[in-house]
């Protein structure tokens, strides 16, 4: 995937607001990139330009060295908020993606079925939107994207609202369903913690109009399996490497 000299503007005139300058971006199959910065800085606009919800004012984005014109099945986004339909059920909401691309009955039910058990929301398939708290929504959120089979999955700010301790177990339970599935994820936070600790690389962007100021690499992604995730939240190279993130971040803020 490659973002190459993107640049993103909204408005005319004196109402010209440009959202991202000058972007390139590059990174390949089964990475897990994580993207911070300041608010306004751009983060989800370059999410919005690789999901194909908003056309580059200039530059090009491919994957896979195909251009990006539009949406598609290949790339799955989970947004802040569920985004949930509250008239399915949690087995129809996961099947919904299946559904809408014609896949028969046994399919979609065998894609939403597996997906449901990796989150931990088997149990609850019968049960409404309504019904679940906001981590199992969440989860939900994540369970349809996936089952829709997208080799890459967006993520805007997936657990900005949830409690400390559901944040957490969230993101443990993100880093295992990438770690069985090898799929590539772009992950949107304003948390640096957050982003070091999931991200093989995390991109810091500048504040408005965003550019890429900074990219470092991550090796903390693969330990939480075997170490813990306390552990490796602790450990001083850990604190060393999040504390550089968000130098740079206050550094540009300023």
């Amino acid at each position: 995937m490659a973002f190459t000299d993107v640049s993103v503007t909204f408005g005319q005139g004196k109402d010209t607001v440009q959202a991202l300058d000058r972007v390139s971006l590059g990174f390949g199959r089964g990475s897990f990139i994580s993207v911070v910065g300041p608010s306004g800085c751009g983060k989800t606009t370059l999410l919005h330009v690789l999901a194909g919800f908003q056309k580059p004012s200039s530059g090009r984005v491919t994957v896979g060295g195909t251009e990006i014109r539009g949406t598609g099945a290949d790339r799955g986004v989970v947004f802040q908020q569920g985004a949930l339909f509250p008239w399915m059920t949690v087995a129809g909401n996961a099947a919904f993606g299946p559904r809408m691309r014609g896949a028969s009955r046994r399919e979609r039910e065998e894609r939403a079925g597996h997906w449901l058990r990796v989150v931990g929301l088997w149990d609850f398939r019968d049960r409404y939107p309504y019904e679940l708290s906001g981590g199992m929504q969440q989860r939900l959120a994540i369970a349809r994207a996936l089952a829709n089979d997208p080799a890459m999955l967006l993520m805007d700010e997936p657990f900005g609202a949830l409690d400390a301790l559901t944040r957490e177990r969230m993101q443990e339970e993100l880093q295992a369903v990438w770690r069985s599935s090898g799929m590539t994820l772009l992950f949107i936070t304003h948390s640096v913690e957050e982003a070091v600790f999931l991200g093989t690389d995390v991109v810091v962007m500048s504040p408005r109009p965003g550019r890429i100021v900074g990219r470092f690499p991550s090796p903390f992604a693969q330990d939480a399996a075997t170490r813990g995730t306390r552990t490796v939240k602790s450990d001083q190279a850990f604190v060393a490497l999040r504390e550089q993130v968000l130098g740079l971040i206050l550094e540009g803020a300023a």
